[in-house]
């Protein structure tokens, strides 16, 4: 690959290396007036950088996030005056021996490298350690605006003076595989610094193009960091705002990246680590990011909160008919309105599996013959679990339907096995033994899909294979009313719809001996099958099965 080439100036044909404006060319530094935590500056930049942990080698007073393991010497103790404990006391930077090549999932480090005499020994050894995929995030002070050495002011311990040129050269010759993500030169404010980020690539895929800042002119930012299903409701959000011209960046959990990885309307995506921020952490970190985008949609609590309370809301304890009152709206329609679209907006939530896990399912399905059924009888959690997946499973192999039993079985009531007919299995109970997005790239290929509240229920919704929906503590309106080719079963019981999340099981959520919910105890086996699954198209029959309200979507 071709090498980047920087000149004087910062730039390479097209590409820019991003330079902050107002800048301060008359900054010192002094032993008196620093503290050792420039990290603070730019922590909430590199957050999403360092989502799945790492180190923070010369962490010094304070790692720039507590997730990160910090490795120091603790020598600065006597610059700073302040205790220094790290998580692992290193004697020196470049030598890394406690730790195994590819061990660290990031690597940060902040005003470290220029205080290291063999500054490329340590860009060895951190790179050593790096695993592929990870980020190596060095935030140094640039020398075009911070004393250089010699100079009054400068920092008497400094061994080198850096340009941002300089650390990527070095890099080009160092290590062969690398994509260059950040290049900027962040001098305004009380920031005299430059940020690289470094992403290792597999062995052959060589360096990057030259790196460029060449921002869209709109630019949306979403931030979910609920379920899955709330990452599939984003994903709604996400399709409109791209087709209204908007480069979406969204921030998500870690199950979110999972769910919204191959999403082509998304441009990126940013993994906030789950208990990283607290509340008032958060709000600092969303006031951050907010002001880089035209469009900023925060959808936290936009369903939680206002239809679906958590029993530490005193919305839940509101009498049943309130709480259906305020709590009956679609729960899609109501994630557009916190991204002011039009209520003509349609919902567009969808699971999109890469051409791998498309093309696996379609191996897989051609190895087979008959119907194939996908079964997810459980959910997030016991209030969502069906008793009577054993018994459908039975049904359906007696049709010669094959049934795969999908999710998660922790919260699932009674005992689930194979069901085996003439020496053929009909009934296969996966749980989640797949990989979830090959799970979801199944039932997305599936002739019909059966399941309770559920991500892989979520996932179909806008696929046209026939599927029943065994709703819990949602309602038809809140959750199916717009979903394809569906038939949404409603439960008689008195509680149903709750519009409650039962985090903690019981007290608030009737249950029967079978362990199960009211509602879903409700829904008989035979019930279900009879809704054409049983029958060779596996079309949805518009029924009146007794004390079961049956309603179908188009």
């Amino acid at each position: 690959m071709r090498r980047p080439s920087f000149g004087a100036s910062g730039t390479t044909g097209p590409s820019t290396i991003t330079t902050t404006t107002d800048e301060n060319d008359d900054m010192t530094w002094t032993p008196a007036t620093s503290n050792g935590l420039e990290s603070r500056k730019i922590r909430h930049e590199v957050l999403h950088y360092l989502a799945a942990g790492g180190f923070d080698v010369g962490c010094g007073v304070e790692k720039v996030w507590p997730h990160l393991l910090g490795l120091d010497s603790g020598k600065d103790l006597q610059l700073f005056g302040a205790p220094v404990k790290p998580d692992v006391l290193i004697p020196d930077a470049a030598r890394l021996s406690l730790f195994a090549d590819g061990v660290a999932n990031n690597v940060f480090s902040s005003h470290l490298l220029e205080h290291i005499v063999d500054w490329q020994a340590a860009l060895r050894e951190w790179w050593r350690v790096l695993a592929i995929g990870g980020h190596l995030v060095l935030y140094l002070p640039h020398a075009d605006h911070y004393p250089r050495r010699g100079e009054p002011g400068a920092n008497p311990d400094h061994k080198h003076d850096f340009v941002p040129e300089e650390i990527i050269d070095a890099m080009c010759l160092l290590f062969p595989d690398w994509a260059l993500l950040e290049c900027q030169t962040r001098s305004a404010g009380d920031e005299y610094s430059f940020l690289l980020v470094f992403r290792k690539l597999a062995a052959g895929i060589g360096q990057s193009e030259p790196w460029c800042d060449l921002k869209p002119e709109k630019r949306a930012g979403i931030v979910r960091m609920g379920g899955n299903g709330d990452a599939l409701w984003a994903a709604s959000v996400a399709a409109h705002l791209h087709d209204q011209g908007y480069a979406v960046t969204c921030y998500v959990a870690a199950n979110g990246e999972e769910m919204l990885r191959h999403d082509p309307h998304i441009a990126e995506l940013r993994v906030i680590p789950r208990n990283v921020l607290s509340d008032d952490e958060a709000i600092e970190y969303w006031c951050h990011q907010a002001p880089q985008y035209q469009r900023w949609v925060n959808l936290h609590g936009s369903v939680e909160n206002r239809l679906l309370p958590h029993q530490s809301a005193a919305e839940f304890y509101l009498p049943t008919g309130v709480r259906r009152k305020l709590m009956g709206g679609n729960y899609v329609d109501t994630v557009h309105l916190y991204a002011e679209l039009p209520a003509s907006a349609k919902n567009r939530q969808r699971f999109y599996p890469a051409p791998f896990e498309r093309e696996w399912a379609r191996l897989l399905r051609e190895q087979m013959s008959g119907k194939v059924v996908v079964l997810a009888p459980s959910g997030s959690g016991p209030f969502k679990g069906w008793p009577h997946a054993q018994r459908f499973m039975e049904i359906l192999a007696d049709h010669r339907v094959h049934t795969f039993l999908l999710g998660d079985l922790a919260h699932l009531p009674g005992e689930v096995d194979h069901v085996e007919r003439d020496g053929v299995e009909y009934g296969s109970v996966m749980g989640q033994e797949w990989p979830l997005r090959l799970a979801l790239a199944w039932a997305c290929q599936a002739d019909a899909v059966v399941g309770t509240e559920s991500v892989i229920a979520n996932a179909v919704a806008n696929e046209r294979m026939p599927k029943v929906v065994l709703l819990s503590h949602s309602s038809r309106e809140n959750l199916t009313r717009d979903w394809k080719n569906t038939i949404s079963l409603e439960s008689p019981v008195a509680c149903h719809p709750c519009h409650r999340i039962h985090n903690h099981g019981g007290a608030f959520c009737p249950r029967q001996p079978s362990g199960a919910a009211a509602c879903m105890e409700s829904y008989s086996a035979e019930t279900v099958a009879e809704l054409g699954l049983t029958r060779p198209g596996l079309r949805p029959q518009i029924g009146e099965p007794a004390g079961i309200v049956c309603a179908e979507a188009a």
